[in-house]
């Protein structure tokens, strides 16, 4: 996968909704992630599990639709998390001071 591709799958679970994305999220892929957030909560889903494992690199932009996502799901009564985020991904998260409160 290049730096210029984003994957993102969709699973059904009991706490709600998981998204595994893999690859960049960058200017280039924002909305494929802006879409798949925001797709789940158009769909209802406002208990939602990001898997961040395989992204190697996160913009601000990214976490700017992070943020929405959490705050619109914490206004709904659910919860928003990020699961096994990698190194990079927590590397910005805690430059942000997010790290904890997406954990």
């Amino acid at each position: 996968m290049t730096e210029r591709e984003l994957k993102i799958t969709e699973e059904r679970t009991e706490f709600g909704i998981k998204l595994t994305a893999e690859g960049s999220v960058n200017t280039e892929t924002m909305n494929i992630f802006y879409k798949a957030l925001d797709n789940v909560l158009k769909a209802g889903y406002y208990h939602i599990v990001l898997n961040m494992s395989k992204v190697n690199y996160l913009t601000s932009n990214g976490i700017r639709a992070i943020l929405k996502t959490y705050k619109q799901c914490s206004e709904a009564g659910g919860k928003f998390r990020i699961e096994s985020p990698s190194e990079r991904v927590v590397n910005v998260l805690g430059l942000s001071a997010l790290e904890q409160m997406l954990s």
